[in-house]
Order: C-alpha cells, then sequence, then structure tokens
C-alpha cells in the first residue's frame, strides 16, 4: 500500500518538474524573442538616424541663403537628439523637408 502511494507522489512530482520544463523554455524563447526585436528596431533606428543625417548635411551643403543653413542645422540637431527613435526621425524628416520615410527594407 505505502509503495503505492509513495509511486503517485513520483508521478505526481514528474507532472509538474515536467510542466516546469515547458514553462521555462516558453519563457526563454519570450526573452530571445523579445531581444532580436530590439536588436531589429535598432538596427532601422541606425539607418533612419544616417539616413536623415545625409539629407540634412545635403541641405546645408546646397543651402545657398543662411536661413536655410540653419533650418538644415537644427533639424540635424534634432535627429541626433532621437537617433534611438526611428518614429521621431521619420516625423522630423515629414515636417522639415516633407519627405516620406519608407521602411529600409522595403524596396520602392
Amino acid at each position: 500500500m505505502a509503495y503505492a502511494l509513495g509511486g503517485k507522489k513520483v508521478k505526481a512530482l514528474q507532472t509538474q518538474l515536467q510542466m516546469a520544463r515547458e514553462l521555462y523554455k516558453k519563457e526563454a524563447d519570450a526573452i530571445e524573442g523579445a531581444s532580436q526585436k530590439k536588436t531589429e528596431m535598432q538596427t532601422d533606428a541606425n539607418i533612419k538616424y544616417k539616413r536623415a543625417l545625409e539629407i540634412a548635411n545635403k541641405t546645408a551643403m546646397e543651402s545657398e541663403d543662411h536661413l536655410q543653413l540653419i533650418k538644415a542645422e537644427r533639424v540635424r540637431r534634432a535627429v541626433e537628439a532621437n537617433k534611438e527613435d526611428p518614429e521621431v526621425i521619420d516625423r522630423i524628416l515629414m515636417e522639415e523637408f516633407g519627405i516620406m520615410v519608407m521602411d529600409p527594407t522595403e524596396k520602392p
């Protein structure tokens, strides 16, 4: 009788162990997926940042009047301050230059 009860406890513990393993695996996969998404977002932000700086610098070099030069420098500073946020960079380019920025992974 005691042997049968002990077997039930072992079976219950094995079930709990298996459930804990599955939960751990799910959590580890979720953390890895979040890390990959963060890396992709940082890469996207870096691409947009570089593109925005190129546009601001090009505008500054091509500007013939002082106001355009000041505007380009102001945009360059705003982009520099927000280099980690691709949405803000997109908004700055749209508002200042009327440029709609596409997702860098998309092809025109």
